[in-house]
């Protein structure tokens, strides 16, 4: 049998030490936007029922999850985002104080085909607020999302926003109504970014639209520019409904709300955006790399008043999440990743044998100091030892010996100068706190 026969199941992977230590950097970044914006951290269940999953996507959503039954015969699933979990935290928590701020940052799966930047067990950063129906709730979301790309460095990204409700309404007015051929419309405009026109036709084509219906879905659907060009463009080409005037209404609410936080110039107003996932019903937004549009959306979120409710409890929400693995791709294409830190920890060297349980004892003595300390357990000759510190970058190494401990003394070796001293052993600490600091 071969190691072959023991790799991860396909659209699986192994994180190794250099990008989990990226991992980790990009999610304090995120934790350090979160905490400023008031945001608790929690854990939603990464099992949940099937009927749980079920409950807003439908019986459909089986084919895009893992799902199983356990020796119980109960049917579960594991969870497909992050929101969903939330969403039935909260409203089973009728004592919660609203509106309350939630995030997380973990790990999802769907059985979707592996692609680029998209593995079957992938990672997210989450944030929703629940209980606000003011659009200033949906600005605050994405003010997040802005000074979160920001504060990892990105800076060149546009924020693509739409409306559900307005795209909804203009459906209507073009003789789209039953809710059903609605959902399904849209989630042909969804696509509308991955196809060319002749292919998007052709889908508009499969469920039954007519060739007006196709055109002044392409015209509307085709308006993309700064909020405000893009409102005269809207007003110019609908027939108001109540939808469309509450949608209005709200686009310029949002506009006034990103102005106030300074972050209308990331923005845009793309009416092709509608999000693919059923339970999205106001404002919705997508962000891209500009110039990096094949790797797909970097951050997506928006409102969804109706989820909650299917949990038992009516209750207004909006968010977000971003994809690691993609934020980190765009960060590497930017040549923005940031490479691990050299480890500033010490390598104690025994010369002999003889001198090894006082290694031990020293390394506690550092850890107990708040160093970090790491000691040789294969019995290497002292050459090795050496080399082998190098190996794993470390800064500085303490040598102790027969000669050094007579001595009280012990060996400060610069890994980097390949230069040696010598100091006390009652001013240890003291020059190590010194050294490190300076490291």
């Amino acid at each position: 049998m071969t190691s072959q026969d023991f790799s991860p199941p396909r659209g699986m992977r192994d994180i190794e030490a250099k990008e989990m230590a990226q991992r980790l950097w990009i999610n304090q970044k995120i934790l350090e936007v979160l905490d400023r914006y008031g945001f608790q951290l929690v854990e939603p269940s990464p099992i949940e029922k099937l009927e749980t999953l079920e409950a807003k996507c439908g019986p459909a959503i089986k084919d895009e999850i893992y799902w199983f039954e356990d020796k119980a015969g109960r049917k579960l699933g594991l969870r497909f985002d992050l929101t969903v979990g939330l969403a039935r935290m909260v409203a089973s928590r009728p004592d919660l104080v609203l509106p309350i701020k939630l995030a997380s940052i973990s790990n999802m799966w769907r059985y979707d085909e592996p692609q680029y930047g998209r593995y079957r067990c992938f990672y997210q950063w989450d944030a929703e607020i629940f209980g606000s129906p003011n659009v200033e709730a949906d600005a605050e979301i994405i003010s997040l999302s802005i000074d979160v790309l920001q504060n990892v460095g990105l800076e060149n990204f546009e924020v693509k926003i739409s409306s559900r409700k307005l795209v909804e309404g203009f459906l209507n007015s073009i003789g789209i109504k039953l809710e059903q051929d609605v959902e399904t419309v849209l989630r042909v405009i969804d696509k509308y970014r991955k196809l060319s026109e002749e292919e998007f036709i052709g889908e508009m084509e499969k469920v039954g639209l007519n060739p007006d219906q196709k055109q002044k879905i392409l015209e509307f659907i085709s308006i993309r520019d700064k909020p405000d060009k893009a409102l005269e463009k809207i007003v110019g080409l609908v027939r108001k409904n109540e939808k469309i005037s509450k949608g209005l209404e709200e686009f310029d609410r949002l506009v006034e709300s990103l102005e106030a936080f300074k972050k209308i110039e990331n923005c845009v107003f793309d009416l092709s955006i509608v999000r693919g996932i059923g339970y999205y019903d106001g404002i919705v937004f997508e962000v891209y790399g500009v110039g990096d549009e094949s790797l797909g959306a970097i951050v997506a979120g928006g409102r969804y008043d109706g989820l909650c409710k299917i949990f038992g409890r009516d209750l207004p929400a909006t968010g977000v999440a971003g994809g690691i693995e993609r934020l980190m791709l765009s960060l590497e294409k930017a040549k923005l990743l940031v490479e691990p830190k050299k480890r500033r920890g010490i390598f104690v060297v025994a010369v002999n044998d003889k001198v090894r349980d006082k290694v031990l004892e020293l390394v506690e003595k550092l850890r107990s100091w708040k160093i970090p300390a790491d000691f040789d357990m294969r019995g290497r000759s002292l050459t090795r030892q050496l080399e082998y510190a190098d190996k794993l970058k470390f800064p500085v190494c303490l040598i102790i010996g027969e000669r050094e401990l007579k001595k009280k003394v012990v060996k400060i070796r610069d890994m980097e100068k390949k230069k040696e001293s010598e100091v006390s052993l009652d001013r240890l600490k003291e020059t190590l706190q010194s050294l490190m600091g300076n490291s």
